[in-house]
C-alpha cells in the first residue's frame, strides 16, 4: 500500500499529532511501526505518519488494525491489545481532519526504538537456528522450515515460548512445534508469549527437535538487497503437571478454498471430557465473523470465541480467560462467514487452511 495524502485539506480535527495522537501511536503501535521493526513504515513522528493518514483511517475502520480480532460481546481472551472506543475517534478525526501537527514547542523528543528483550522474561532455554537464512536480492517474500535440536536428555514440560528475530524487519509470523508434535506458539511480532494456565503444560520428549517455520517477507524498500535472518526460540519450562497430562489439540477442519463464499459451517466432537484453555486458527482468508462453540446433549450451548474481521496473515493463539470444562462427547461448532471480497486489497498467498485447533487437557 502506498501513502495517501490530500493536498490543502481544511483543518477540521481538534486533535493534533503532538498533544493527541502521537502519546496514542506510541503505546499502542510502536511495538511494530518504527524504524526498521516489522513493518514498513513508522509512525512515531510527524513526518512519518502523514504520508499514512489516510491508510490509518481505513485500517482503523476497517477492523484490520490493530490485529486483534476477538469480539467483546464473545468469551473473554486473555493479553489482548484492544484499541479503546476513545483513541479510535481521535485517529480517525485527526486523520479525516487535515492531519494536524499542533504546536512546535511541543514535538515530541525523537522516538527511540525498544531494545530487543525478551517480553516474557529471560527464557529457561535458548535455542537459535543453526545458521542465518538469506533472502536474496529480488526475493520480496518465502516460508521457510527449520528444525532446531533440543538436546533434552529428558522430558520437559513447557508452559510458553517466544521468539526474538534477528532481523525483526523481515520476520512477520513464526510458528513453533515440536517436530511430530504440538504446536508451542503461534507468534506475531508485538505480542508478549502468554503462559498456559496452571495444570496445563506442553511435553517435550528426550531428544526431540522443535520445528520452526518462519514466515518471511522483506519491506518493499529492501526488494532489491540481500537481507538474513537468525532467530532464537526461547521455552520457559515448568514442572510436571500434577495429572500428569499434557496439552493436546482437537483439529477441526474447514471446506477447501475455492468453494462458494458463503458462511461455512463445520464441527468437531471431544472424545475425552476434556478442559479447554486455548483455540488456535488458522484461515484461508479474511473473515468477517468467526463463532465456535460447543453443543452439549440437551441442545445447551457453550460459547468457546468469537472473532470478527479476522485476517489471514495473523496466526495466533488464544488463550480463554477462564478454562471450560466440556463432557466427552460434545460437539464443537464453527460457522466462518468470509469478509466480502476487497477489490483494493493487496492479494496474500494462502498459506494455511481452514483450521480451528482447541487445545486442551484430557480430565
Amino acid at each position: 500500500m502506498s501513502p495517501v495524502t490530500e493536498a490543502h485539506k481544511a483543518i477540521t480535527s481538534p486533535y493534533s499529532y503532538n498533544v493527541h495522537v502521537y502519546p496514542i501511536l506510541r503505546e499502542r503501535c510502536s511495538r511494530c511501526h518504527f524504524e526498521g521493526g516489522p513493518t514498513p513504515m513508522s509512525l512515531m513522528s510527524y513526518k512519518d505518519a502523514i504520508p499514512w493518514a489516510e491508510s490509518i483511517r481505513e485500517q482503523l475502520v476497517g477492523e484490520k488494525m490493530p490485529p486483534w480480532y476477538p469480539d467483546m460481546l464473545g468469551p473473554a481472551v486473555k493479553a489482548g491489545h484492544p484499541l479503546p472506543t476513545r483513541e479510535l475517534d481521535v485517529l480517525v478525526t485527526w486523520a479525516v481532519g487535515g492531519t494536524p501537527q499542533g504546536e512546535l514547542a511541543k514535538d515530541p523528543p525523537p522516538f527511540v526504538p525498544p531494545v530487543a528483550q525478551w517480553r516474557g522474561g529471560e527464557p529457561d532455554v535458548k535455542m537459535p537456528m543453526a545458521a542465518e537464512h538469506t533472502l536474496p536480492a529480488g526475493t520480496m517474500e518465502e516460508t521457510k522450515e527449520f528444525l532446531l535440536a533440543t538436546g533434552f536428555t529428558e522430558a520437559k514440560w513447557v508452559k510458553a515460548a517466544d521468539l526474538m528475530p534477528g532481523r525483526p524487519s523481515m520476520v512477520r509470523d513464526a510458528v513453533v512445534s515440536v517436530e511430530n508434535g504440538p504446536v508451542l506458539a503461534a507468534w506475531v511480532p508485538g505480542y508478549e508469549a502468554t503462559a498456559a494456565p496452571s495444570g496445563a503444560a506442553f511435553k517435550v520428549p528426550a531428544g526431540a527437535k522443535l520445528k520452526l517455520q518462519v514466515h518471511y517477507k522483506k519491506h518493499w524498500q529492501d526488494e532489491q538487497e540481500s537481507r538474513s535472518d537468525r532467530s532464537i526460540v526461547g521455552l520457559y519450562l515448568t514442572d510436571a503437571p500434577v495429572s500428569g497430562r499434557e496439552l493436546q489439540a482437537l483439529t477441526i477442519s474447514g471446506p477447501t478454498s475455492g468453494e462458494a463464499p458463503e458462511t461455512h459451517t463445520f464441527s468437531g466432537t471431544l472424545k475425552t471430557a476434556s478442559r479447554i484453555v486455548a483455540i488456535r486458527p488458522s484461515f484461508d482468508q479474511a473473515y468477517k465473523t468467526v463463532v465456535v462453540q460447543a453443543v452439549l446433549q440437551g441442545g445447551r450451548k457453550v460459547p468457546l470465541l468469537q472473532l470478527r474481521s479476522a485476517q489471514p496473515q495473523w496466526h495466533r493463539r488464544y488463550w480463554l480467560a477462564e478454562p471450560i470444562e466440556l463432557p466427552a462427547g460434545a460437539k464443537v461448532e464453527i460457522s466462518a462467514t468470509p469478509a466480502p471480497p476487497d477489490e483494493f486489497a493487496i492479494p496474500i498467498p494462502q498459506r494455511y487452511p481452514l483450521q480451528i485447533n482447541l487445545d486442551y487437557v484430557a480430565q
